[in-house]
């Protein structure tokens, strides 16, 4: 299974839910493409992300940043014996924060995929825009996936605490994953507060894998967050990432490419994080 394989399904299933007043549904993607790569260029780390419950936007952001942060969390995973020991003993509990793009969960089903692993999932996915939940629900249905996964949607919002409460299993996570995300929310007062509250939950043992930008602000806070809360560190890095894999290929995507503009993210200037919390 390769992400813009799976990424392609994704899309075609969801294309129709962006509007198409006066056929304007390719130029509305394109123009939230790049809507969404400014606001990520100029913009993150004082206002954070997009909107996305434009379905332009949603669309457009899947096709731009799902293939590649998918397979970058695939790669964290095959780089800790730690996280491949949970998913090949045949059951494994994920809690995605921020997971709600599904760059998380399709990672994980690579990983299983290309390693002939059978083992039954149940994944949480946490975020704050309910919308995405429309995109991923059918996930395992357009994968036609031949083993047991089951997906629970959270609502958390990281800058209204009250929703903090809304009920989790963190606590029973054998893996937990952020991608992309700690510099989404990296501007909200209540970042570190949020962060703090649910790592902090998590069971002696558990795994955190952190992919990001290569942001000395944002890195900074992770390992703060994960001090605080009593991980320690098994994997440290940061560089340029690429996709080193020749099955994946953006040919998967060329008919989104051809008519809303712009090419799939391929390489980015990241840190990575690997976690253990002690105990």
């Amino acid at each position: 299974m390769k992400c813009f394989d799976v990424v392609q399904k994704v899309l075609d299933a969801t294309y129709e839910a962006v509007p198409n007043k006066g056929g304007t549904r390719d130029s509305s993607i394109a123009k939230a493409i790049a809507s969404t790569r400014k606001q990520y260029r100029q913009k993150l780390m004082t206002e954070g992300g997009p909107d996305f419950d434009n379905p332009a936007t949603r669309f457009g952001y899947v096709f731009t940043y799902v293939p590649a942060h998918a397979h970058w969390l695939y790669e964290l995973i095959s780089g800790c014996d730690e996280a491949k020991a949970i998913l090949d003993a045949g059951k494994a509990r994920i809690t995605c924060i921020g997971g709600g793009p599904g760059s998380d969960v399709v990672g994980v089903l690579k990983y299983l995929d290309e390693n002939d692993a059978k083992c039954k999932l149940f994944i949480e996915i946490i975020d704050g825009c309910e919308a995405w939940k429309t995109t991923w629900s059918d996930l395992a249905y357009e994968l036609d996936w031949d083993e047991a996964l089951h997906t629970d949607y959270v609502i958390h919002n990281v800058s209204d605490e009250s929703t903090w409460s809304s009920p989790s299993k963190i606590s029973k996570a054998d893996i937990i994953t952020l991608s992309f995300f700690v510099s989404e929310i990296y501007h909200l007062d209540e970042a570190a507060s949020y962060l703090t509250n649910m790592l902090g939950s998590a069971k002696d043992g558990a795994i955190v894998l952190v992919n990001d930008n290569r942001t000395e602000d944002v890195y900074n806070l992770m390992d703060k967050v994960a001090a605080t809360c009593g991980y320690k560190i098994l994997q440290s890095d940061m560089g340029i990432r690429k996709i080193y894999d020749s099955g994946e290929s953006t040919a998967a995507l060329k008919k989104y490419s051809d008519t809303v503009g712009g090419t799939p993210r391929l390489t980015g200037d990241m840190f990575l994080r690997i976690y253990q919390k002690a105990g």
